[in-house]
């Protein structure tokens, strides 16, 4: 399947013509499935889930889910409007709470696609939970112009103020959190440098997914926000001190949990009788999952891929 854009030198799949497809979404899912069946102690787990974290972000290849490949690879990854792209990605990421992740990659952004053309109504019918987080990112997008625009503002000016420094992560999830996420609260802790106990990966699992995406991909995802901020002015910097560790250190993007990682999760260390590791509260294992990954010199998200596609939902 051929694309109607390439930028630059770009050789991710889909700017080389070779995007995931269902074929590889189903390679991708039966070596996760198998890494994690043949893990029988910790030093193991780590080292599969550094794989599977690794071939997912080399890949791209979860984007080839059979039941969403249709419509992100239109939407999306295949929009030639890569400003547009970026704030349909920021969107469905929003959305996706209290719901199946088919669901939200396809009706939902559908919706928001419509929604943002002014041909339909906000999505998922004003459910409050995300009609928040929606509204605010429409407003940050009036006020700069363009999310594109305001992603190169954040990062450029976070790299100018702080140089290469730890926090830089959360100092942007701040930003974040003020103008396109709803969540005031913890928006002074995390322009500090600082991770609130309260804004975990299990408090937050989508604001954290998007997160990891943004910063840990290095495939289509990756080519997408390259393609959009480079289109304004101070973009390609912007991209070049975000794909830095010493400015964005991805060792600080957290573990997005839900009650399905929560529960493989579980099942892992219950096999390896390591009961210490166990919980039955979301916020609790992204605490030990960050404890266990930093220990190793990992993402706690990297811990994400081996968990979640570890079988059918």
């Amino acid at each position: 399947m051929q694309w109607d854009f390439v930028y630059g030198d770009c050789m991710c799949r889909v700017c080389s013509g070779n995007p995931p497809d269902p074929s590889s979404f189903r390679d991708f899912e039966k070596e996760t499935i198998e890494a994690l069946h043949n893990v029988n102690n910790q030093t193991l787990f780590l080292d599969q889930a550094r794989r599977i974290d690794r071939i997912r972000f080399d890949t791209g290849a979860e984007w080839g889910e059979p039941r969403i490949f249709n419509s992100v690879r239109r939407l999306i990854f295949g929009n030639p409007d890569s400003n547009e792209s970026l704030l349909l990605f920021t969107l469905g990421c929003w959305l996706d709470m209290q719901a199946k992740y088919v669901t939200v990659w396809t009706t939902y952004l559908r919706q928001a696609k419509n929604w943002i053309d002014g041909k339909g109504p906000i999505p998922r019918g004003n459910f409050s939970p995300t009609t928040t987080h929606l509204l605010l990112t429409e407003q940050a997008v009036k006020n700069y112009g363009s999310i594109s625009q305001w992603f190169v503002e954040k990062i450029n000016d976070i790299t100018e103020k702080n140089g290469r420094a730890n926090g830089n992560i959360y100092r942007l999830a701040g930003d974040i959190c003020n103008e396109l996420y709803s969540k005031p609260g913890v928006v002074n802790q995390l322009r500090n440098g600082i991770l609130p106990n309260s804004f975990s990966g299990g408090d937050h699992k989508r604001f954290w997914m998007f997160m990891m995406f943004l910063r840990r991909d290095d495939s289509i995802v990756r080519c997408l926000f390259t393609r959009a901020l480079s289109e304004f002015e101070g973009g390609r910097e912007a991209v070049k001190n975000w794909y830095d560790p010493g400015f964005f250190n991805p060792l600080e993007c957290e573990l997005p949990v839900d009650t399905w990682v929560s529960k493989n999760w579980n099942k892992v260390f219950e096999r390896l009788k390591m009961p210490d590791f166990q919980t039955k509260y979301t916020a609790q294992v992204a605490v030990k999952a960050s404890e266990l990954a930093r220990k190793d010199n990992l993402s706690p998200s990297a811990f994400d891929a081996i968990l979640f596609y570890s079988g059918s939902e």
